[in-house]
């Protein structure tokens, strides 16, 4: 974990125990379900069709998160344009649910609307599931990613390892 991540996990470690927030217990014993950190990855269907998607989450607080939704083609959908737009929201350590709300956009093609999504995070943190709060939008499913998302995102959608650029 680069230095910059583990200072971050630190003090967000000493904020939940400074709030005395309730945490959820998941594989061995004192282990703790914080937000879901970093860059997840996957696609989300909506009335374009399948679409990939990276989203970049870090936290404000144990229970707040900011993100960057970035949207992108798929081989299998190549008529999609790029675009992103920031994102703000809960995560309930208790249930392992996030909720995001878009609050700006960053980078927005013609005749495209921005969504909220809502899902959850698995017992291992190998997956985030749930919903795009949009029209004729359904389902999305994300997993942890290391690599930076392909295509690049364009600058004003730039993604690093220490979160959002914007």
């Amino acid at each position: 974990m680069p230095g910059h991540d583990r200072t971050m996990m630190k003090s967000l470690g000493r904020m939940i125990a400074g709030f005395g927030i309730a945490t959820t217990a998941v594989g061995g014993a004192g282990a703790m379900m914080l937000p879901p950190l970093g860059l997840w990855q996957g696609e989300y269907t909506c009335a374009q069709g399948k679409t990939g998607l990276a989203l970049q989450i870090t936290a404000l607080s144990p229970t707040t998160v900011r993100a960057v939704f970035y949207f992108h083609a798929l081989a299998s959908n190549p008529g999609v344009p790029q675009g992103c737009f920031a994102m703000r929201g809960h995560f309930d350590a208790a249930t392992r649910h996030l909720t995001l709300s878009p609050t700006r956009w960053l980078a927005q093609p013609p005749f495209y609307v921005w969504t909220g999504l809502s899902g959850t995070v698995e017992r291992d943190g190998s997956g985030l599931t749930g919903t795009i709060e949009g029209p004729a939008c359904t389902d999305f499913a994300l997993t942890p990613s290391a690599a930076l998302p392909v295509p690049p995102a364009p600058a004003s959608c730039r993604m690093d390892q220490n979160g959002p650029t914007v």
